[in-house]
């Protein structure tokens, strides 16, 4: 059995710089991996956060200079985003004419800016069809975030819930503040997304028992720790999930099975070759229902995604999926 593996460095630079509590993104970078053996062709993609736990640029380089040489080169532990990208490319490479029977469909969330620019943006994706929205909090002083909030959930129309991302970027004093908000508006909020920074779980557990308001985890599942929260029953609400960052595609399957009606996929801002590998983590968890954080296509101004801007990405969309395409215009 022969494997010959290769890989390309990409850098995308945003139409406009991504703002979070974390503070602004301008750029991204990271890895498109290919992988052929035995006459059959899969691809990867290595896309990391090292704010999120993963491996860094550097680091991810190195240990791909080394796997051109040897192939059956195992991935060290704390290189999640490697391991993903390679685990999905041969998975993609072993793949039979089958696999496009067995794609799903998927609601997503369109992703609001932050500011006033937010409320603009959310009649936009109203108007074209989006039924969940997700506005990144956290930015601006609490008092006139909450305002802006209020007078966006009060537009809301019947069946449209929002979502309210602090990239763990508020105070207890903030977050209580937010939930009762958030208290008054069940039909409308869908929950608030990591509100206090990674090791404060237990307060925001005791936080969403005691008003009511789901609240998700994100950073908190990334990293050497996290993987404690996504064991059954460890936690209530939902489980944000940046699967191009944590590991190994099957063993990272596994884990989410018992979990799967809580998680809720999120972009971490890659091509449509990692979009593609998280979907096709997705159509292997049959619980899994949620809309998904995938409203990042139009993020920048390339050929390296071929998934439309929309309220849901389609079957027929993903049909359209050309890796090699991708792999050829870098």
């Amino acid at each position: 059995m022969t494997c010959e593996i290769s890989f390309k460095p990409y850098r995308r630079t945003f139409r406009r710089p991504l703002r979070t509590a974390r503070g602004e993104w301008a750029r991204r970078e990271g890895f498109l991996l290919r992988v052929e053996q035995d006459g059959q062709v899969g691809y990867g993609e290595v896309a990391p956060i090292p704010e999120f736990g993963s491996e860094t640029l550097a680091e991810a380089q190195t240990f791909l200079q080394h796997l051109q040489v040897q192939a059956d080169l195992p991935v060290p532990q704390d290189l999640p985003c490697c391991a993903f990208a390679l685990s999905s490319a041969q998975v993609g490479a072993a793949a039979d004419a089958a696999a496009s029977a067995r794609t799903r469909a998927y609601p997503v969330s369109g992703l609001l800016p932050a500011g006033d620019a937010g409320l603009t943006r959310a009649r936009q994706h109203v108007q074209a069809g989006y039924r969940n929205l997700k506005w990144k909090i956290g930015l601006a002083p609490v008092a006139q975030e909450l305002e802006r909030a209020g007078q966006l959930l009060d537009a809301l129309p019947p069946g449209v819930r929002l979502r309210f991302d602090a990239n763990a970027g508020l105070n207890p004093s903030e977050l209580e503040q937010w939930l009762e908000l958030l208290a008054r508006f069940p039909q409308q909020t869908d929950y608030i997304e990591q509100p206090l920074a990674c090791g404060q779980e237990a307060s925001m557990a005791r936080y969403m028992h005691d008003y009511g308001v789901p609240i998700a985890l994100d950073e908190s599942l990334n990293g050497d720790t996290g993987a404690r929260f996504l064991e059954p029953g460890a936690w209530s609400g939902p489980l944000v999930v940046k699967a191009a960052l944590m590991g190994e595609v099957g063993a990272l399957r596994q884990r989410l099975l018992p979990v799967a009606a809580q998680v809720v996929f999120s972009s971490v801002f890659e091509t449509g070759i990692g979009a593609e590998s998280v979907l096709a983590l997705a159509d292997r968890l049959p619980d899994l229902s949620g809309p998904i954080g995938f409203d990042t296509v139009d993020a920048f101004n390339d050929t390296l995604n071929h998934l439309p801007a929309a309220a849901a990405i389609d079957t027929d969309a993903r049909a359209a999926y050309a890796p090699e395409q991708i792999w050829n215009s870098i």
